[in-house]
């Protein structure tokens, strides 16, 4: 670390409207050109973006130290996600070998049909969100299952993926146990009741909307047509049964890993945790059941299930996971911790909202002001933990004193970041996302509807003032609402 002057005794150093614009074009201009137009990975993107923006930070007097001091906060932020990401790896590629995977696929194959799979994935992991309120423990179970069973169905891997990601966040933003919707509701001191009942707005109809879109695309992979064996079921998918039943152990056992961590997440226990009681428990099943050996296992925890069954679609959808695996992710969250670092320092954020309260605009202004702004937050730090903290007791007296109810802005801040959240592939839920599904955030884009789909309603009120009401709402009380 630099010897330099502390963070504390160096100079802070105020930027001008125009330098803070710059700033702006400046990285999102280069982040842009270098993942759409020069195809470089997103982590040296974000880098080289970052690099660009400390430059000019330096430039204008900015202090190395507070630079330095914002970059370390933010990679400290990112500790427990990389931990989390780290550990779903390990997870899924001992659950692979456990046999535990497998036999869910092949619950899976046997009870759904293509005509029927999006909708049911959708619902599935929107009963599973709301009920255990986390996103990310939905996606690292039923969904990993879930894009086996598409793969083995014949189901495009961007149309599971997108179905997944619109139930998974759907069921988490409207859960009264999300962290999320919890935060959002406490930074803008709103009744957590008050909040989730205002946010179905924005959320039911985008997710009607989906739903009804992967209903009509079901339809067309059905329509598309597979031959049949003479049970009615694909001889694909028949082919694909016989090959799990003969490669691992048909045991009910190996449906307790899952369980567990269910369990775990239900009952409120840390994240970590359970994953390590997941991993645990299916390492025993693997060496009872499977015959497994422990360096069988400690290679499919650090470098994946590799699958040999002589079934070339089996072998893909069975390899999967492992430590190395999420390397590439964990950079990425590292990287944009340095994007987010000299925005943090040079008080781009705050300068921003120092505009919109000398303006002393209406609610519509404030509130499109606050969308805009909030989103431009959540892209530049990729966590809605920082932005909800950051912005919403900054923002919610400016919501207030324009006449509209902080519920708006607890809406908007949910709209802009947990519904936003998987589509920003530098992000840590995007990155999450996209490593554990194992499809590109700019594939599955496109299908996960709710996540621009509320987006849209929330900007379309905010333009017509439908839904937004007038005077104040009852706050949280404290120490009311559970955490995550």
């Amino acid at each position: 670390m630099s010897q330099d002057a502390s963070p504390s005794t160096a100079p802070a150093v105020s930027l001008s409207g125009p330098r803070h614009l710059i700033l702006l074009i400046a990285a999102i201009g280069s982040l842009l050109v270098g993942i759409m137009g020069l195809g470089i990975p997103t982590a040296v993107a974000l880098i080289v973006a970052g690099a660009i923006a400390m430059t000019l930070c330096l430039a204008w007097g900015i202090a190395w130290p507070r630079l330095e001091s914002d970059l370390l906060k933010g990679i400290q932020a990112m500790l427990v996600p990389i931990l989390i990401l780290m550990s779903v790896g390990m997870m899924v590629g001992v659950w692979m070998l456990s046999g535990t995977i497998p036999a869910m696929v092949t619950l899976g194959l046997e009870s759904l049909t293509p005509g029927l799979f999006l909708v049911v994935a959708c619902l599935s992991c929107s009963l599973m969100s709301v009920m255990a309120g986390t996103s990310w423990g939905t996606l690292s179970t039923i969904g990993v299952a879930l894009m086996g069973v598409a793969l083995g169905l014949g189901i495009p891997p961007a149309y599971a993926a997108g179905a997944i990601v619109t139930g998974t966040f759907f069921g988490d933003k409207l859960s009264p146990l999300s962290d999320t919707t919890v935060m959002a509701s406490a930074v803008c001191e709103v009744n957590i009741i008050t909040h989730i009942r205002h946010m179905l707005y924005s959320t039911l109809p985008a997710y009607l909307i989906a739903l009804a879109v992967y209903a009509w695309l079901g339809t067309d992979v059905a329509a598309s047509g597979a031959t049949l064996a003479g049970d009615g079921m694909s001889t694909q998918t028949q082919a694909i049964i016989d090959t799990l039943a003969a490669t691992f152990s048909d045991n009910l056992l190996t449906l307790l890993p899952p369980l567990v961590v269910f369990g775990c997440i239900l009952a409120k226990k840390p994240v970590l945790p359970a994953f390590m009681l997941g991993i645990v428990s299916a390492a025993l099943i693997a060496v009872v059941l499977q015959g497994a050996s422990l360096s069988e296992i400690g290679s499919a925890m650090n470098a994946g299930f590799v699958a040999d069954t002589g079934v070339a679609m089996v072998d893909k959808m069975l390899s999967r996971g492992g430590l190395q695996g999420m390397m590439s992710t964990v950079a990425v969250l590292i990287a944009a911790a340095v994007l987010g670092a000299p925005f943090k320092s040079a008080g781009t954020l705050d300068a921003a909202i120092a505009y919109l309260a000398r303006r002393h605009a209406g609610r519509r202004q404030v509130l499109g002001g606050s969308m805009a702004l909030h989103s431009l937050a959540f892209l530049l730090t990729g966590s809605y933990y920082v932005t909800f903290s950051l912005l919403g007791p900054l923002l919610r007296p400016l919501v207030a004193s324009s006449g509209s109810p902080t519920r708006n802005l607890s809406r908007i801040l949910e709209d802009t970041g947990t519904t936003l959240s998987p589509l920003v592939p530098w992000g840590v839920t995007g990155a999450f996302t996209a490593a554990t599904l194992g499809v590109a955030t700019a594939d599955f884009f496109v299908y996960a509807i709710l996540c621009y789909g509320a987006i849209a309603f929330s900007l379309l009120y905010v333009l017509t003032g439908l839904t937004l009401g007038h005077g104040s709402d009852e706050r949280q009380p404290a120490g009311s609402a559970s955490g995550a």
